[in-house]
């Protein structure tokens, strides 16, 4: 069973049925994982305590992490309006976005698989060309991973 990394100071939002599972994965035309599937069986989107993903090099959001505040669900305000995305901020396409505000996200990395996708870190203000950093080799691991950024400052 995946760990619960839901805030408590999320909204109510729509239950998951196994029918928007269908219809998602239809729409997107890959199989999602089992994992998020689970997570947001528990509250299908919303923001995390949980907070941030280690990383090995530099972001534009950190030296050491980048920010996870949240996970979108499987809803029209979710990963259903995936594409919008890509098309509004010229990202590449067969990603699913799980987390993000434009200038960066977090998604499912479906370009070389249709199932079992690992998670990318995509960054399209830390260079001239759009960064892709691998963060984990699925979404267990990426949610297994997670941990509450205190800023010392």
């Amino acid at each position: 069973m995946i760990r619960n990394v839901w805030s408590d100071r999320n909204e109510s939002l729509p239950a998951l049925t196994p029918k928007k599972v269908q219809e998602a994965e239809v729409k997107l035309g890959v199989k999602l994982p089992k994992s998020y599937i689970e997570l947001c069986s528990i509250q299908n989107g919303g923001y995390l305590e949980y907070d941030a993903f280690p990383t090995l090099v530099p972001t534009s959001w950190a030296d050491d992490h980048v920010s996870v505040d949240h996970i979108r669900g499987v809803n029209e305000d979710g990963i259903l309006d995936n594409q919008y995305y890509i098309d509004e901020w010229g990202l590449p396409n067969h990603i699913v976005l799980l987390c993000g505000d434009g200038h960066s996200w977090v998604a499912l990395d479906y370009r070389e698989t249709k199932e079992n996708p690992p998670i990318i870190y995509v960054d399209a203000e830390y260079t001239d060309e759009i960064f892709i950093l691998e963060l984990a080799s699925d979404f267990e691991s990426l949610i297994n991973g997670l941990f509450i950024y205190e800023d010392n400052v």
